[in-house]
């Protein structure tokens, strides 16, 4: 079953906010690229990592580099769907479930990304997360025909994601009540901080 299921990571944002590479940025001495990876490991049989032109790959461990593919987008400055374009053919053909995350996402946990394989069921063509009524189409599991439109959209001048819904039946997810902060994702240094303070005290 494991070997239906990809994903797309996307890796190459400008992190005009954070000031500096978020994929690079360390949590508990691994970087948050290798930190995802490892979450989504047990989950899909493929990875992707998408990157902006010229960006070299933050430090990963070497028996995760050997699994995964590294693309770059093709034209820069084009935003998540161009990531999107670039990748599909990086994935092998037999891929027809992919989940597609940023890279930025610490809280994230492998129990989550199951729970969005189980309400994948025959009746849905996408799970998204959802967050204070926000839908967020970058931390979602995707039929793989959902994403093939992507082109389409940068041939006319859209870029953005969520037009991909269009004509698709989806479930969206909310966090649980629990940990509603399990799909939130890091922006600014403060948010950095807060993601680094809250690992170190879960280890204490």
């Amino acid at each position: 079953m494991k070997k239906q299921y990809g994903a797309i990571l996307l890796a190459g944002g400008l992190s005009s906010r954070m000031g500096q590479d978020k994929a690079s940025l360390e949590i508990g001495g691994q970087t948050m690229l290798e930190r995802l990876l490892l979450v989504l490991r047990p989950i899909v049989a493929e990875t992707v990592v998408m990157r902006a032109p010229g960006q070299i790959l933050p430090r990963v461990a070497k028996e995760l580099q050997d699994w995964i593919r590294v693309g770059w987008d093709s034209v820069e400055k084009r935003g998540p769907l161009q990531g999107i374009v670039d990748a599909l053919p990086l994935l092998s053909s037999e891929i027809d479930k992919v989940f597609l995350l940023t890279c930025d996402l610490p809280y994230l946990t492998g129990e989550w990304l199951q729970t969005m394989r189980d309400i994948m069921t025959d009746e849905y063509d996408l799970v998204c997360t959802e967050e204070d009524n926000i839908t967020n189409p970058l931390l979602a599991l995707y039929r793989r025909p959902v994403l093939e439109p992507a082109a389409k959209l940068l041939a006319e001048g859209k870029r953005r994601p969520l037009l991909l819904w269009d004509g698709w039946r989806m479930a969206r997810l909310s966090s649980p009540e629990e940990t509603p902060w399990i799909c939130q994702d890091v922006n600014t240094p403060d948010e950095f901080k807060k993601a680094k303070t809250y690992f170190q005290t879960m280890k204490e």
